[in-house]
């Protein structure tokens, strides 16, 4: 995998945090902390936590007296996630592999990944952790996003950069929107020893104000911006055209479109 597929950098984590997390990250972010079913105290881990979108609701959603560990391994995004939510007191972020976790076995109640698994490098190894720091009938939770033809407005912002870059297209939506074959997964799962797993194909609606901030979501929210760079490409030019042809699609403001990803709830033998 190229490494600026991960590289969320610079301005980034801000543009990410707001526009992109609402326009796809924040509902199904909801959903996946209601799926957790934990006793009145225990201990969460979060892996790939980025800018803190599913954290916030872990904090306001739990009670207090279950400890929350908010993990990622990319600084930028953890430290963002930091600022973000300061007033905690049952929170901590630590930087971590998701394939190499520093916490030892049975350490914790419940994981939580939020659209993360298709970046892992080693996905079997992620699963294998997981496994390994969950208590017994520890129950993990996670989404995965689901093709182009269910997720209608990244599809149009990959169609766009494609007739722009021709000859070189950019292979980042490849990664987060090309891994969301069911069997596959359940396979991964079933060797890192999970047995009962409950899997749920989730169609939403995304929302935006207008379609420049769709545009900025998927470009100066994501590394496709370091890729356009590197291409010779200036960001801001293509902002602007691609937010004319997502207007064109869908409108210039009130944007909806159907966004879809697929929801795994397992646990711990």
């Amino acid at each position: 995998m190229d490494k600026s597929h991960t590289a969320f950098v610079g301005s980034i984590p801000k543009y990410y945090d707001e526009y992109l997390g609402p326009l796809i990250f924040e509902d199904y972010a909801i959903d996946l902390v209601k799926r957790l079913a934990l006793p009145t105290s225990g201990k969460v881990l979060e892996t790939a936590a980025g800018t803190g979108i599913v954290t916030y609701h872990l904090r306001n959603t739990l009670p207090p007296e279950v400890e929350i560990i908010a993990t990622d391994l990319n600084e930028a995004m953890l430290e963002h996630a930091k600022l973000k939510l300061k007033d905690h007191n049952n929170l901590r972020f630590q930087a971590a592999n998701a394939t190499q976790l520093p916490f030892p076995e049975n350490s914790f109640d419940a994981v939580i990944c939020q659209f993360s698994l298709m970046f892992f490098p080693d996905k079997q190894a992620a699963f294998t952790e997981v496994m390994r720091v969950l208590k017994p009938r520890g129950e993990c939770v996670f989404n995965i996003w689901d093709s182009f033809e269910h997720n209608h407005l990244v599809r149009a912002v990959d169609e766009s950069l494609k007739r722009l870059f021709p000859n070189d297209p950019l292979p980042f939506y490849e990664v987060p929107y090309g891994y969301f074959q069911i069997d596959e997964v359940k396979q991964l799962l079933t060797k890192a020893g999970f047995e009962e797993m409950k899997i749920t194909v989730l169609p939403k609606q995304s929302y935006s104000k207008t379609a420049r901030h769709v545009a900025l979501a998927y470009i100066q929210g994501t590394p496709a911006c370091l890729q356009i760079t590197k291409r010779g490409g200036l960001v801001e030019d293509i902002v602007e055209i691609v937010a004319n042809d997502i207007a064109e699609e869908f409108g210039a403001l009130d944007i909806k479109a159907k966004m879809q990803a697929v929801v795994f709830e397992v646990s711990h033998p």
